[in-house]
Order: structure tokens, then C-alpha cells, then sequence
């Protein structure tokens, strides 16, 4: 995720977010709003995604205690609607992403744990901004260079 507007997750909240590039040199951020549909901590949470007319997602996110210190994590995603088939190479190739982005996000919190013993905020890396604000950065820089260049 580039920005999330919040952390606390309550049943029917309305969830905000900018989700990265699925290519880190692709000049866009993709916005995203969604409703928090089902909630049962710290089991699963699911959200609905309906505010891009004709397009309907669900996503869910799981986690099954295995015992012995173990988690299964889980995700699941559904979509429809028009604007989802227009689309929908893009869309699956952005839920890919997604998918591959949680699981690197879910390896990263293991790893982390295995050495702290503990998941808290203060102990999760920075974000690094530089390569997901260097493509748009180019692009400013470029239309700025080709609106102020004057010919001889």
C-alpha cells in the first residue's frame, strides 16, 4: 500500500486506501474505498468493494491457529460487473499483485516475529517512497521541461 486512512478495523467502516503499482516504473496509484462486510478477530475480515460503477469485489483475508507458534493465512477474492470485464486482464493481473504482495507482506511479519518475539508498529521497517514517487516525479518533470522549452 502507498497511504491507508485507517488501522482499526470496525464491522461497517468505510476502509481508504492507494494501492502501490503492480510495476514499480508504471506512472499510477490506484485508489480504492471499501466497506468492511464481515469481521470476526482476529479470524477474518472481509471487505466489499462497489464505489467504481458496475464493478463488485469481495476480498477476504484468514488466519487459522495452527498450534505450536504456526499460522495458516489465507485470501480470497471475488469479482464482477461490467466494468470489472471491460478491464478484467487488468484487474487480474493487478489481484495477482495483490495476492503476491500479502503473502511477501505475511512472510516479512513471520520473519520479523521469529526474531522478536513480538508484532508491533514502532518494530516494522519504513517505507521506503522514492521508487513509487520516481515515475510520476519523471512524468511532472518531462511536462514541465516540453510546456517551458521554446524554440529558436
Amino acid at each position: 500500500m502507498f497511504w491507508v486512512t485507517n488501522r482499526d478495523l470496525l464491522l461497517g467502516d468505510e476502509l481508504r486506501w492507494v494501492f502501490e503499482p503492480i510495476r514499480w516504473w508504471y506512472a499510477y496509484k490506484l485508489p480504492a474505498r471499501a466497506r468492511i462486510a464481515e469481521l470476526d478477530p482476529p479470524h477474518r475480515i472481509t471487505w466489499e468493494v462497489t464505489f467504481i460503477p458496475g464493478f463488485y469485489a469481495r476480498h477476504s483475508y484468514s488466519l487459522e491457529d495452527l498450534g505450536d507458534g504456526r499460522t495458516r493465512f489465507g485470501s480470497w477474492e471475488q469479482a464482477k460487473g461490467s466494468s470489472f470485464r471491460l478491464l478484467e486482464p487488468l484487474w487480474l493481473a493487478h489481484f495477482s499483485f495483490v495476492k503476491e504482495a500479502s503473502l511477501k507482506g505475511a512472510q516479512a511479519l513471520e520473519a520479523l516475529y521469529q526474531r522478536t518475539g513480538s508484532l508491533n508498529l514502532d518494530d516494522l521497517p519504513p517505507k521506503d517512497y522514492a521508487p513509487s514517487l520516481l515515475p510520476p516525479l519523471a512524468l511532472l518533470l518531462g511536462a514541465i521541461a516540453l510546456l517551458t522549452h521554446r524554440r529558436d
